[in-house]
């Protein structure tokens, strides 16, 4: 008991410590958010596609491409930020899967009333998202656009154990921490344009972690209940999801679907060499799967 309540403590102080230094170098806007973290929209065209970042990211990373969906006239772009994301730690503390479930409904609601016809366009944890909205909410989602999405963590960095049971392992033996520091970059970086940066979060709640391996075990058998048209794009050689698990689960879906699995790129596709190239297919996808 001394051990652990020892080790609790040490792991307190010490992210506690990091999280306190890193705080003073990041800049926060007056709502507490990351500079650049808010949700925003671009575009005035017919169809609506609502984009969802992933895990330990912000709606920033879609900027790119939402910008240039919306150039072609077609597409209103709506960037949302998931709660708890470039919020301080002890905000982020309060989240979970219903709130963004909630976050996501929404959103839908509000594209829905205006444009008759409303996609889903996710990123890894946002992907999974986007999947577990469409089959949820029947009638609402259109179509859904997912880049390496989020179906089962990838075993590349979880030796001996799957990553949701060192997680459960964490978080019995870590109770007292609040918080973990991100294995990811805080930094995002377009790898065809060093420009293009923006802050991510550093230090995620454990709440956060347990809302996306909640997600994963809740869509893990729903593919089936996929009707609705579905692109996809993933990286072969993901380090963070495991893209044969995406693979095999889209493989189930009943919908028209468009699937490529691409080598060289990493799993931030939004960031990756080649992005417009997949932004025009996804556009075109969009364009023959809608009335």
């Amino acid at each position: 008991m001394i051990v652990w309540l020892v080790v609790n403590l040490l792991h307190a102080g010490w992210v506690g410590t990091r999280r306190f230094f890193w705080e003073k170098r990041v800049r926060r806007e007056k709502d507490g958010l990351l500079a650049g973290a808010m949700s925003y929209s671009v575009g005035k065209g017919p169809v609506a596609l609502l984009f969802i970042h992933g895990f330990a990211d912000t709606p920033y990373v879609w900027r790119r491409v939402a910008m240039r969906m919306a150039e072609s006239g077609r597409f209103t772009c709506r960037a949302l930020r998931l709660p708890g994301s470039g919020e301080p730690a002890d905000t982020a503390r309060c989240q979970s899967l219903r709130i963004w479930r909630t976050c996501v409904a929404d959103e839908l609601i509000k594209l829905r009333a205006g444009h008759n016809n409303v996609w889903i366009v996710g990123h890894s944890m946002g992907g999974a998202l986007a999947l577990d909205a469409a089959v949820r909410m029947l009638g609402m989602v259109d179509g859904v656009a997912v880049l390496a999405p989020l179906i089962e963590v990838s075993r590349k960095r979880a030796p001996l154990l799957t990553p949701a049971a060192w997680f459960a392992i964490a978080r019995v033996t870590l109770c007292l921490s609040p918080t973990f520091e991100s294995p990811f970059s805080a930094e995002g970086v377009a790898v065809d344009d060093p420009a293009f940066t923006y802050r991510r979060d550093r230090f995620i709640a454990f709440a956060v972690y347990g809302g996306l391996f909640k997600l994963v075990r809740e869509l893990r058998h729903k593919a089936p209940s996929l009707i609705c048209p579905l692109f996809a794009v993933m990286a072969e050689n993901d380090a963070v999801v495991d893209t044969e698990a995406a693979m095999r689960w889209l493989e189930k879906c009943n919908g028209s679907k468009q699937t490529h699995v691409l080598p060289n790129i990493g799993h931030v596709i939004p960031l990756e060499n080649g992005w417009q190239r997949y932004t025009d297919e996804m556009a075109e996808f969009i364009k023959r799967n809608t009335p």
